[in-house]
């Protein structure tokens, strides 16, 4: 299935020994990082991002597991070895999610939460500072994160990392008619944005209808 959006949501109540059982599905890199974090919400995001990514490539790619051999790029952007399947992960909070597609996708989810809006003044261009603090105080908070996840979602597509600098381009939100202006790479792909309760999801990829239903997978019942 491509161009997909795929959601879960972590469990912190999961067992150790459904734990245990989970870790051996999964690269043995990952396996090895998610017991390297100090708490145990870090290593399940990581644990559920890859379960989500294999269990896709089986039910509907009938990749077999054991098939499954995931490799990184120069700048660090991963990839199934063998197959022409393009997908980005990401997770903040309680949520993990995964977008698939035929092309090269980037897809950033944040949870909306309090943060000193002047952090756009180090990260920001200048006419984004100036749309966002331009709106009314109650809606300043949605938009820094409309443009947050907008602009790691643009890098995760790009797939040149945190090698980029966030004020090297900007976008103009109008609606929802959004672009980018990046004069340094002259790109022009297509961006959705999604409210998933107190989230906010951006999608980018070359692909004007990315759809935006998210299918929702439950980890523990595989």
């Amino acid at each position: 299935m491509y161009n997909s959006i795929f959601l879960s949501k972590i469990d912190v109540s999961l067992s150790n020994d459904t734990y245990n059982d989970l870790l051996k599905i999964i690269s043995e890199e990952n396996r090895e990082r998610c017991r390297r974090f100090k708490f145990k919400e870090d290593s399940l995001r990581t644990l559920y991002g890859e379960l989500i990514l294999r269990h896709v490539l089986n039910k509907q790619f009938s990749i077999k597991n054991e098939d499954v051999e995931i490799l990184k790029g120069n700048a660090g952007k991963p990839y199934v070895k063998g197959f022409p399947i393009y997908f980005n992960i990401s997770h903040a909070g309680d949520y993990v999610v995964c977008a698939f597609s035929e092309q090269e996708v980037g897809i950033d989810i944040e949870q909306v939460k309090q943060v000193d809006l002047d952090i756009a003044k180090r990260y920001f261009c200048q006419s984004e500072c100036e749309d966002l603090f331009a709106k009314e105080a109650s809606h300043r908070l949605e938009y820094f994160f409309s443009l947050w996840t907008l602009k790691e979602s643009y890098m995760k597509w790009l797939g040149d990392g945190m090698s980029i600098a966030l004020d090297s381009f900007f976008f103009k939100i109008k609606d929802e008619d959004i672009s980018v202006v990046d004069v340094n790479r002259k790109t022009s792909p297509f961006f959705k944005q999604l409210t998933i309760d107190d989230y906010k999801l951006s999608i980018c990829s070359m692909i004007k209808d990315f759809p935006t239903k998210i299918e929702k997978i439950s980890i523990e019942k595989g």
